[in-house]
């Protein structure tokens, strides 16, 4: 069984790691060259023209964009199309454990809880407040307050979010609170490394707890646990709200994952159900129509294949990835550079399958641009079948 790596979408800094860049790659391409073995890719993670990918040794490689030095190679170079492992030396040779991009920032924490960051820092969104520190080209320990361990790290445009293991949440960077502040939440300003910090935790932590969040371009969705019904049904937004896409909402059935885009939201619950809010004006919520008033206030649902169950979702800018169970690729809406994968570039408004040489067992998306990790069997090598 071969295993290979195949990507498509806006190629113009590299981003798909295919040797060249170009405008627009409208059907999945084979990586014929990588810093890492397909077979050990544990996730893949986009920005606005990078990518990381973590395998399972805890090693991080990278490609693509690098004008702010997101890609964590200690390079000046303003792209790289080819894959490149940052050297262990940088995460102080303990493996990495997560990964997250923002458009053009990166992190990682390690198995130490240890976190680190780099690329841009131009609104100090890397936690550091030094004239002359506008971008870092490795990856920077950050310390949080009283040395708290990081569990979780997710980005918007222009700020970095931090879940400690005490279910606290620090941002450095620029993300406007609506006003009133969701009443589950007591947000307050502090300073660390002389730049000024967000800390977020739950009002009542005893009631509810927040286990992860995920981040759009201005805007942030936490999932949260009810502690005496022991449910995670309740999702609490920060942020910008033009799309509605900050809308709060209490599921019926726990949430499973949680996916953000620039401005829309997808959750697929404990049933498999697949629902998505926000804007829509490419089609990006998946529901059938492109909404003229762009923007949709309540969840609605995927409009998925009969008999597809989802595996895992993800949401590029404005466009949606969703891998099944049984190995297949379904995309949908932003399509202007090939980010659909279905050799068009008129955005679609339903989940249109991707054709794969293969199993898909992980998947991946940047802002405008898609991965996937395939299995193939090879007809010569297979086992003949016995009747």
């Amino acid at each position: 069984m071969d295993v290979d790596v195949y990507a498509w979408g806006a190629n113009s800094h590299g981003q798909l790691g295919l040797g060249y860049e170009s405008e627009l790659c409208m059907v999945p391409q084979r990586l014929s060259k990588c810093s890492f073995q397909p077979q050990l890719v544990r996730c893949i993670r986009g920005g606005g023209g990078h990518v990381l990918i973590l395998d399972k040794n805890g090693r991080v490689h990278s490609c693509g964009w690098n004008n702010r030095g997101q890609l964590g190679l200690d390079s000046t170079e303003e792209c790289h199309n080819e894959f490149a492992m940052v050297p262990t030396e940088y995460f102080e040779e303990v493996p990495v454990e997560s990964i997250s991009c923002g458009w053009d920032i990166s992190g990682a924490i390690t198995l130490t809880k240890r976190l680190f960051v780099w690329g841009s820092n131009a609104f100090q969104q890397l936690g550091i407040c030094q004239r002359g520190f506008t971008s870092v080209r490795r990856p920077m320990p950050v310390r949080l307050p009283r040395d708290e361990p990081a569990q979780r790290l997710s980005f918007g445009l222009r700020f970095c979010a931090v879940l400690s293991q005490d279910k606290k949440i620090y941002i450095f960077g620029r993300l406007r609170i609506m006003d009133p502040a969701p009443i589950e939440l007591d947000i307050t300003s502090t300073t660390l490394h002389r730049c000024n910090v967000m800390k977020i935790q739950a009002h009542n932590p005893n009631e509810l707890r927040i286990v992860t969040l995920v981040s759009g371009q201005n805007h942030m969705l936490l999932k949260c646990v009810n502690m005496e019904a022991g449910d995670s049904r309740r999702i609490v937004a920060l942020g910008d709200n033009k799309y509605c896409q900050a809308n709060a909402f209490q599921f019926e059935e726990d949430v499973g994952q949680l996916a953000v885009g620039w401005t829309h939201n997808a959750a697929l619950l404990k049933t498999n159900e697949v629902l998505l809010w926000g804007r829509n004006c490419y089609g990006q919520l998946g529901i059938g129509q492109f909404s003229e008033q762009q923007a949709t206030p309540t969840p609605l649902k995927l409009q998925l294949e009969e008999g597809q169950t989802p595996a895992r979702l993800h949401m590029g800018a404005e466009h949606g990835l969703l891998r099944t169970t049984a190995g297949e690729i379904y995309t949908w809406g932003w399509n202007e550079h090939g980010n659909c994968g279905n050799n068009a570039t008129e955005n679609l408004c339903v989940p249109t399958l991707i054709k794969l040489p293969g199993y898909a067992k992980l998947a991946g998306t940047g802002a405008g641009f898609c991965y996937a990790i395939v299995e193939t069997v090879d007809v010569e090598t297979a086992a003949p079948q016995t009747l």
